[in-house]
């Protein structure tokens, strides 16, 4: 324990130079969980990201190239907000009508405004409509996809590419745990973004409700206990906003060759993490890993705030506390002595500094072998 009265000694340069040296050692200590946290998550690769700073809390295998399935939609959004007005008309072509996978049972010809199709692919996970905004922008899902690797390279994302909007598999269609968090790091800085991912539900066009769709959302609703109205209402397909307090989205995938993937936010007492998991082995393992990853990140985000907390006590000097009473021989006998000079000030820091270090390294290698 560094005392108060040997810091009450100290100039103020002196009182920051030692806590700026306490938070670069005490700062990595949480870093440890990752050793623990291994065994516990089923994923192939993932990460969790601070959403303020961009910072990696926890990691494993994060620049590990996956196939990213649904979770691709993130993209295929973000890039319809920022480039077109969410009032414009959609004409569904043939090829979105015919593309595999999840649907929207939209037909070609089909007329929707551009804000109805990302909620359609965003909470619904429709392939139909995000190759329907892919052709929107671009003409047609190739120079789309262009658009989304030269997109995501441009904010970092730099071992992602891209060749389709939905997420359907292909060899040349992959990402990384890393890149989807700074992906979505960028995504979720988009107010209307933020929002539409937090819905549980959208009501949806009544022209377009067709038997096919009104049959899955009502299977949907009862697996995810919401109360079905027997309305057009689409049901957002990522469980982790009624299973995890705090969840702000986002997105979840799954083909066979990709396994499960999903990408999650969540906010406590003002943070917001991003949590990725790429290739886990069935639904209820994808999220149970982002419920852990998440549990883990916040643990050591209050770590770090804990510890930052207490060095401040140490050396704040509002936390000083002398006698207040004092006899003049004792006043001058400690002003005289709370004077040091600078240099001598300078090596007790130096040297209160280095063991500190040797002990906090002993102990994180002591908690290490538990």
């Amino acid at each position: 324990m560094i005392k108060p009265k040997f810091i009450s000694m100290l100039s103020l340069p002196s009182k920051i130079s030692l806590l700026v040296f306490l938070l670069f050692i005490w700062r990595n200590e949480p870093t440890n969980a990752k050793e623990d946290i291994q065994y516990d998550i089923n994923a192939d690769a993932w990460v969790v990201m601070e959403s303020e700073t961009g910072k990696v809390l926890l990691d494993k295998n994060m620049n590990k190239q996956n196939f990213p399935a649904s979770i691709t939609k993130i993209i295929t959004a973000i890039i319809a907000i920022e480039e077109r007005e969410l009032s414009e008309i959609v004409m569904v072509s043939e090829h979105a009508q015919n593309t595999e996978g999840s649907s929207l049972s939209l037909k070609a010809g089909d007329q929707i405004s551009l804000l109805d199709l990302l909620y359609g692919i965003m909470l619904h996970s429709g392939n139909d409509g995000a190759v329907a905004v892919a052709e929107h922008i671009s003409t047609n899902e190739t120079d789309f996809a262009q658009k989304m690797t030269s997109f995501v390279k441009s904010i970092g994302a730099k071992n992602s590419h891209f060749t389709n909007a939905s997420g359907l598999p292909n060899n040349e269609h992959y990402t990384t745990a890393y890149d989807m968090a700074i992906i979505t790091r960028y995504a979720m800085k988009n107010a209307f973004f933020k929002e539409m991912v937090q819905h549980k539900t959208y009501n949806w066009d009544e022209q377009l409700w067709r038997d096919t769709l009104m049959t899955h959302e009502k299977s949907e609703a009862k697996e995810y206990g919401i109360a079905w109205e027997g309305k057009p209402k689409i049901i957002n397909h990522n469980r982790l906003l009624g299973l995890y307090e705090g969840a702000t989205g986002i997105k979840n995938g799954f083909t066979h060759e990709s396994r499960y993937t999903l990408v999650g936010s969540a906010n406590r007492n003002g943070s917001e993490l991003i949590a990725v998991v790429l290739k886990s082995a069935n639904v209820d393992t994808a999220y149970k890993d982002i419920i852990t990853l998440l549990d883990e990140g916040f643990r050591i985000k209050k770590a770090s705030s804990d510890q930052v907390k207490r060095i401040n006590e140490e050396v704040s000097t509002n936390n000083v506390v002398e006698e207040s009473v004092l006899d003049n021989s004792n006043s001058k006998e400690t002003e005289s002595n709370s004077t040091i000079p600078i240099e001598n000030q300078i090596i007790y820091a130096s040297i209160l500094g280095i063991i500190t270090f040797l002990i906090l390294t002993f102990w994180v290698k002591i908690r290490s072998k538990k």
